[in-house]
């Protein structure tokens, strides 16, 4: 008898504590949202994919017109404010240099970083 009073209370307080759905398709709400939310990060991934492809096409045609334009400059009998004529081919190519170096780096890290980041989700199901 008394086990019976026991499952009586013990059924009486899960109804109380049991939450209604605010809607009846309140469900079917929150599965969709959730599957927008992750189709819309499967397209950031390939957008950034596509990013970081367009960087390196940019990066090579800039390495390609600076290597140009620095072999141009030194044809050109151009000084500038009392500046030789020989040193601004130098200061251009050392500018160059060290743009490329800083460039190159940032985008070998850029894409490293998004190549780990799309890995470690891969074994997530979509």
């Amino acid at each position: 008898m008394n086990e019976m009073n026991e499952e009586k209370w013990i059924k009486q307080i899960l109804k109380e504590t049991s939450r209604k759905m605010p809607f009846s398709d309140f469900e079917d709400e929150v599965m969709m949202r959730i599957e927008e939310l992750e189709s819309d990060e499967v397209l950031v991934k390939k957008g950034y994919r596509r990013g970081i492809a367009f960087s390196w096409v940019f990066f090579v045609i800039g390495i390609a017109l600076g290597t140009l334009l620095s072999s141009w400059i030194p044809h050109f009998e151009i000084g500038f404010l009392g500046i030789d004529s020989g040193i601004i081919p130098l200061l251009f190519q050392a500018g160059f240099v060290l743009f490329v170096l800083l460039h190159f780096e940032r985008l070998m890290s850029l894409a490293g970083r998004g190549a780990h980041l799309l890995q470690k989700n891969e074994g997530k199901p979509l």
